[in-house]
């Protein structure tokens, strides 16, 4: 199993391995690593002790979540400059990268499971230590910025206040597209973009 740098011997039965590793396997090599995991977790629930299977469900998980964070840059910016100090925060789109982030850390932590009931069986395998690394640092990464998000989100409104300078409506920080400008050295402004884009043509 040398795709993706990871040449690991799998321990399992040629039963298992005829069954479960080789359709597992296949799809993988078509990138449709859902499918990989499915026939995997089908395996584990028939051979629960099986080391190979334990490992293939966390290698699988770290690929499926590797795709999904691959995705997330090409989703569009959440937050962007306008310029002369002010800032575009989609509110929506936020709101569905963060899940996106939460999705990604929870598929991350039952790989990580899997390597963890790895290393009870076999506590010396230098593989399965530095895979559990490959998978901390990307959580760690995930969590970072999706925390550093969150701040941003949840800050900006109690500094700027919940109500567009514009309209004087209240502005759905969830929901809507919000531009954040500071007007003086401390006080920030809050704007719904079209009202913000009103005003910059006036």
């Amino acid at each position: 199993m040398a795709e993706g740098g990871f040449d690991v011997p799998l321990k399992c039965s040629p039963e298992e391995y005829k069954h479960f590793v080789e359709p597992a396997m296949q799809e993988a090599q078509n990138s449709n690593f859902p499918s990989a995991l499915d026939i995997v977790e089908n395996g584990l629930n028939a051979h629960p002790a099986s080391e190979g299977l334990m490992f293939l469900k966390a290698y699988f998980g770290y690929k499926i979540a590797d795709t999904m964070s691959s995705e997330l840059s090409s989703f569009p910016k959440v937050i962007q400059p306008l310029g002369n100090g002010a800032l575009m925060v989609d509110g929506a789109m936020t709101s569905q990268l963060l899940g996106k982030f939460q999705e990604i850390v929870k598929i991350l932590s039952e790989a990580e499971e899997s390597i963890n009931e790895l290393l009870q069986v076999n506590p010396n395998s230098q593989e399965v230590v530095a895979f559990k690394g490959y998978i901390d640092s990307k959580k760690s990464q995930l969590g970072q910025e999706s925390e550093n998000m969150k701040v941003t989100i949840s800050n900006t409104p109690n500094i700027a206040g919940s109500f567009c300078v514009g309209c004087r409506k209240s502005i759905s920080f969830d929901t809507q597209k919000v531009v954040f400008r500071k007007s003086s050295a401390s006080q920030l402004e809050a704007w719904h973009l079209p009202c913000f884009q009103s005003k910059a043509k006036n």
